[in-house]
């Protein structure tokens, strides 16, 4: 396994500290991470890609630089995916679970320094346990987008952020499908621009992955097209009415009502909780919801509904638990709620009728490295089998 590494720019976030690939300025990746950052490594044998966690809004510190500082790769545990965020996680029948890919972390150094790194691995959640799966794959990246694509039975992932061979920080705009059983890199005629933290969901109804929004290079924030993958490529689609631009907004297909649900998401320091239907031709706005902010959406087929985790960044930051039944939006916020938290991975277990979060980042730079389960009623926090 061999490392890599770009020169950054820390910068203080204040309230929030989460790998942040903000930019492509200079040749280097300009990260954003609470404290002062050292560097970004890239981990695995793959093909290079790059590494990104998230800021709220722009840091207001001075940025200071620092020189990259070699350091070993973290490696997580057999049993755990470790403490990450920006994974990309989906349900994936073929394997009756949870695939997790992907992802960043973030090594405190003795000088005070911390060093960014992302991941290259596949995971899956069986309901029970964690299980590393030893396959060959897309390159290391955070903020990567992907659904499950129930008419040609496999997962697509697209873009993300991270570090290329030559330690340059790059968004990307490749293809990539997960059989079941296996990775295999797509070659379409036509691609969306480079990015990460778009929002995508598989619609079932038109047989076609969608795609909107995110963030590119410089910090631009993409509106007005709707992308859709068939299997075989990208088109692009200029709906007449359609959202505003945003990056961190959840979407979700929901099966009752055979439309796509986006939701939430910041855009120009606001927080969105603004909802708006996708019908496979045109968007229309639907009701606004009760929770504004960075959203994670799944369905819920047991609840026939969309379940959103809603992280709102502020100096008392929040969370909160809604479910949308294809007319309204319902606050289903409980005690037992997992703390705030960003770029967490968001999706539905549906073998055990059970959505499940995992990881996240808040006010520490090390991300979370747990494992919530939602029961409809409360969420609980999966302990490890002692001796696993």
């Amino acid at each position: 396994m061999k490392a890599r590494h770009a020169l950054v720019i820390g910068i203080g976030v204040g309230a929030i500290g989460i790998l942040a690939f903000g930019a492509i300025a200079g040749g280097g990746a300009v990260l954003e991470l609470a404290g002062k950052v050292a560097g970004v490594t890239r981990s695995g044998a793959g093909s290079p890609s790059p590494e990104p966690a998230e800021s709220p809004a722009p840091a207001s510190a001075a940025p200071s630089l620092a020189s990259p500082t070699p350091t070993p790769a973290p490696t997580p545990s057999a049993n755990n995916p470790g403490p990450r965020t920006g994974a990309a996680m989906v349900y994936d029948p073929e394997n009756h679970g949870l695939i997790l890919f992907g992802g960043a972390t973030a090594l405190p150094q003795p000088d005070g320094t911390n060093l960014a790194h992302a991941y290259d691995d596949t995971w899956l959640w069986n309901g029970q346990s964690w299980r590393r799966l030893e396959v060959a794959g897309p390159s290391t990246r955070s903020g990567a987008m992907a659904a499950y694509d129930s008419v040609r039975h496999e997962i697509v992932l697209f873009g993300g952020g991270g570090v290329d061979e030559a330690g340059n920080g790059s968004l990307l705009n490749d293809t990539w499908v997960w059989d079941g059983t296996e990775w295999h890199l797509r070659q379409p005629l036509h691609n969306p621009e480079p990015r990460f933290r778009a929002a995508m969901a598989f619609d079932q109804a038109r047989g076609v992955a969608v795609m909107i929004g995110g963030e590119g290079a410089k910090g631009k924030v993409y509106t007005a097209t709707t992308w859709t993958w068939d299997g075989a490529d990208w088109t692009a689609h200029n709906a007449s009415t359609t959202p505003t631009a945003r990056t961190f907004a959840g979407m979700a297909y929901s099966a009752s009502t055979r439309e796509a649900v986006l939701y939430g998401g910041t855009w120009a320091g606001r927080q969105l909780s603004d909802t708006w239907l996708w019908d496979g031709s045109n968007w229309r706005r639907g009701p606004a919801g009760p929770a504004a902010g960075w959203t994670l959406l799944t369905y819920d087929d047991a609840l026939n509904a969309v379940v959103g985790y809603i992280y709102t960044p502020s100096a008392t930051s929040s969370a909160r638990l809604i479910t949308w039944d294809g007319k309204t939006w319902s606050n289903r916020t409980s005690a037992t709620i997992p703390s705030p938290r960003a770029q967490a991975s968001l999706g539905y277990d549906a073998v055990n009728s059970r959505v499940v979060l995992y990881g996240g980042s808040y006010i520490e730079p090390v991300p979370y490295a747990e494992t919530w389960i939602w029961n409809h009623a409360n969420w609980s926090l999966w302990e490890q089998p002692s001796g696993a």
